[in-house]
C-alpha cells in the first residue's frame, strides 16, 4: 500500500478530487456497459437506428431514393455507407460526459452543458454520417481520409471547446 501513497502524494491536493471522480466514472461506466448494456444492444442498437433516421433525413434533401439497409445506408439502390456500433457517437458522448461529471459545479449547469452537448454531438454525427454516405456515394477519393481524420478532427474539437466553455466560468 505504501507504493500507491508514494505515487498519490505526489498528485497535488486539489487535483485528487477530479481523478477520484473520473476513475469512479470510468469503472462504473465500463462495468454497466460491458456486463449488462453491451450484451443487450442498449444503448448501441437504438442510437445507431437514430444516427441511421436522422442522416437518412438529412440526405433526402439532396437524393431521391434513400432506404435503410440493415445499419447502412442506400443511395438510389447503392450502399453508401454503414454504420458500425464505433460510429453512433455514445463513446464520445459518454467521454464528454464523463468531464462533465468529473467537474463540480452547480446542477443546474452541470446538467444544462450535459444535456446540450450531447445534443450537438449527436447532431454533429448525423451530418457526418450523412456527409461520408454521400461521399462514398458519389466515389469522392479523399472518403477515407475525411472520415478517418477530418470529421474526428472537427468533432473532437467542438467536444473541447465545450469543455472549455464548461471550465470558463467555473473556476
Amino acid at each position: 500500500m505504501s507504493g500507491i501513497n508514494k505515487y498519490t502524494s505526489k498528485i497535488p491536493k486539489h487535483l485528487r478530487p477530479y481523478i477520484i471522480r473520473g476513475v469512479i466514472v470510468v469503472v462504473a461506466w465500463n462495468l454497466l456497459y460491458h456486463l449488462l448494456l453491451k450484451p443487450l444492444g442498449i444503448p448501441d442498437d437504438q442510437l445507431t437506428k437514430s444516427v441511421q433516421t436522422g442522416a437518412m433525413k438529412l440526405l433526402s434533401f439532396f437524393y431521391n431514393d434513400i432506404a435503410p439497409d440493415g445499419t447502412a445506408i442506400r443511395i438510389n439502390g447503392t450502399k453508401s455507407v454503414n454504420i458500425a456500433r464505433q460510429c453512433n457517437g455514445l463513446e464520445l458522448m459518454i467521454l464528454y460526459l464523463g468531464f462533465i461529471i468529473c467537474v463540480p459545479t452547480n446542477t443546474k449547469r452541470m446538467l444544462s452543458f450535459a444535456i446540450l452537448g450531447t445534443i450537438i454531438i449527436y447532431i454533429l454525427n448525423v451530418i457526418r454520417t450523412a456527409w461520408l454516405a454521400s461521399l462514398y456515394f458519389n466515389g469522392f477519393k479523399f472518403a477515407d481520409i475525411a472520415h478517418h481524420f477530418v470529421f474526428k478532427i472537427v468533432i473532437y474539437a467542438v467536444v473541447f471547446f465545450g469543455w472549455v466553455l464548461y471550465m470558463r466560468k467555473n473556476k
